[in-house]
């Protein structure tokens, strides 16, 4: 099993410059006052708790923040503020969550979670271009909910994508695995729009409740961010009604061709019935019948067979039937 680990960056807004610090030195950096964004990678419960309790957590926002784990949690104590939140991949067509928490305390943001993360990776190396104007750390946080929502973004167009293509699969071919296709990914969005409006849950609570956790700075740019997750919930059910669309073009289409061949049926029946009396007249077995003594009878049958084949096309083609 994976060991944790722990990435520290130290932020001066004065001087504005950033430095990496290793983890035998995050003590003296707390004592010294600086402001911290510490991200713990802990596979394991009990190294987590370890390395919250070493910046100093208090046991209960510990015991909340690694318990069972909720579609968004926001929890504020005296001492900090404990945030979770949820972020999607796309993995071999199949759709996966993973939970990271955050604790915000006076001069330090910490993230935490279990394995790798693609968002925190991306904010790891572009940073920076937001903390040229910093202030504070509320910079940091607004940097955190944006590539969040840009992880959610990226997802939804591969979606978008998925949708799309089902949509003009459906007129190339007609065949019953869409059924289980648009079943699986409408759960996807079902799932995904759950996913963002416990996010947007979570982020509106963080913009309206007072914290000393949360600059007031910083809480005017991420109350913009609620209306973009409330427009991508929006696309998404967009996306389901397409998706109900296309399925009801699909049987549309199949009710057609079904039809057309029905129709086809219909047609051979009509022409074949007369011609199947006509048979079963003189394929009867009595000794006297007329038409027995003509000289001419197969050709004159050839004949009425032609004029009534020739007749119900002529009648159908007027009431368009073919």
């Amino acid at each position: 099993m994976h060991t944790a680990t722990v990435s520290i960056i130290e932020f001066d807004f004065e001087n504005r410059t950033d430095r990496s610090v290793p983890p035998e030195e995050l003590p003296k950096a707390l004592s010294e006052g600086k402001y911290l964004w510490i991200d713990i990678n802990a596979p394991r419960r009990e190294e987590a708790e370890d390395k919250l309790k070493s910046l100093g957590v208090n046991d209960v926002a510990i015991s909340e923040a690694l318990g069972m784990k909720k579609l968004g949690r926001y929890d504020p104590y005296e001492d900090c503020l404990h945030i979770s939140v949820t972020t999607p991949m796309m993995e071999k067509g199949d759709l996966r969550f993973s939970h990271v928490d955050l604790i915000l305390g006076e001069r330090f943001i910490c993230s935490f979670h279990k394995g790798d993360v693609e968002f925190l990776k991306r904010l790891k190396q572009n940073y920076r271009k937001f903390f040229t104007y910093a202030q504070s750390l509320g910079f940091l946080l607004f940097v955190f909910w944006d590539y969040l929502i840009d992880s959610y973004r990226r997802v939804f167009d591969v979606l978008e994508d998925d949708v799309e293509r089902m949509q003009a699969s459906i007129f190339k071919k007609v065949d019953d695995q869409i059924f289980g296709q648009v079943s699986g990914l409408s759960h996807h969005l079902i799932v995904l729009r759950r996913n963002i409006l416990g996010n947007r849950e979570v982020l509106h609570q963080t913009v309206t409740h007072k914290s000393t956790f949360v600059s007031e700075t910083t809480q005017p740019f991420l109350a913009n961010m609620v209306g973009t997750f409330e427009r991508l919930s929006g696309d998404l059910t967009v996306e389901r009604e397409i998706l109900e669309e296309t399925l009801n073009l699909y049987l549309g289409i199949v009710s057609h061709k079904t039809n057309r061949v029905v129709n086809r049926l219909t047609i051979l029946s009509l022409i074949f019935l007369p011609l199947t009396f006509l048979c079963g007249i003189y394929g009867m077995n009595f000794e006297f019948i007329p038409e027995f003594q003509w000289k001419y009878g197969y050709v004159y049958f050839w004949g009425l067979v032609a004029s009534i084949v020739s007749g119900l096309l002529v009648l159908m083609k007027i009431k368009r039937w073919l």
